[in-house]
């Protein structure tokens, strides 16, 4: 995550067993306690909703973090959002239009 300022030396560790990581297409964010933001990362289920139209939803990670954390974590996933969307156009541009 990019941050302003001065950087620190931090080695970046991925242990094997979470390297496959999980798939999410859906989130939910609530509150667990003042000091907290916890985000539950979930899987939508792909059947058709059932009788009801109920639709059901599978928590596959939950992350608790500090609430002094969230505004730098919104500010990196937009800047990655937004040098991957430039990075596609920029890809789409060099692409040779067929007839």
């Amino acid at each position: 995550m990019a941050e302003q300022g001065p950087q620190e030396n931090i080695q970046y560790q991925l242990p094997p067993e979470l390297a496959s990581g999980v798939y999410a297409n859906f989130a939910l964010v609530h509150h667990e306690t003042e000091h907290e933001v916890t985000i539950d990362f979930c899987q939508i289920d792909t059947m058709p909703p059932g009788p009801g139209n109920e639709r059901f939803v599978r928590v596959v990670s939950r992350v608790h973090i500090a609430r002094s954390f969230v505004t730098p974590l919104l500010q990196a996933i937009s800047t990655n959002a937004f040098q991957q969307e430039d990075t596609l156009k920029k890809l789409s541009e060099e692409e040779p239009n067929e007839p």
